[in-house]
């Protein structure tokens, strides 16, 4: 699958607009239901949609999560509206 540049574009606007809603690294966050401390800034996940990197209280090492649908929603629509 290849990404075009506007679509690189867009992901790349999305994740800053994420770090002003707070998802940015050193923040903590709930995420499906657990609590969990960003490690990383938001950034576009191989499989499609955008990730962070988390730790939770229970784990020792970070991992890979990817954001829900509805917070990238938020953050797309407030972009566009900012642009239009």
């Amino acid at each position: 699958m290849t990404t075009s540049a506007e679509d690189r574009s867009l992901e790349s606007d999305t994740c800053r607009k994420l770090i002003s809603l707070g998802y940015a690294r050193s923040n903590r966050v709930r995420l499906y239901g657990q609590e969990v401390e960003l490690v990383s800034d938001p950034f576009p996940h191989r499989d499609g949609g955008i990730a962070v990197e988390v730790i939770t209280k229970t784990e020792s090492e970070s991992r890979t999560m990817k954001l829900p649908l509805p917070v990238l929603h938020v953050a797309s629509k407030k972009f566009q509206r900012r642009t239009a």
